[in-house]
């Protein structure tokens, strides 16, 4: 009974099998394209195609990469503006070491006993 499988999908007249492409044409996937309505016609410039517009848009204009020199001037002119800024702020101090942990321990022993 399943050798006949095959016998019984042929229909009368046609072929089994085929490309692919066969199949495709044969189907009409493709949909048919209506006229265009007065108003689109009317909008288009007579003769040309309409130009694809493009998805993404184009590439803005960057600045080109700044040299050593000019990163260095920039790094100078923002640590002066960070300077005036802590010094206006009152926040400006000169950095101090921190202390060996002995001596932090020291002065907490020296506080409890006081």
């Amino acid at each position: 009974m399943l050798c006949a499988a095959p016998a019984l999908h042929a229909q009368d007249g046609q072929k089994t099998g085929g490309s692919p492409l066969d199949t495709i044409l044969r189907s009409r996937l493709k949909a048919d394209v209506p006229e265009a309505k007065d108003f689109v016609r009317q909008s288009r410039r007579s003769g040309e195609a309409p130009e694809p517009q493009p998805a993404i848009g184009s590439d803005p204009k960057r600045p080109s990469p700044r040299t050593k020199a000019e990163l260095e001037d920039l790094r100078s002119e923002l640590e002066s503006a960070a300077a005036s800024n802590e010094a206006r702020a009152g926040r400006r101090k000169p950095l101090k070491a921190a202390p060996a942990p002995t001596a932090q321990k020291a002065k907490v022993e020296k506080a409890l006993a006081d």
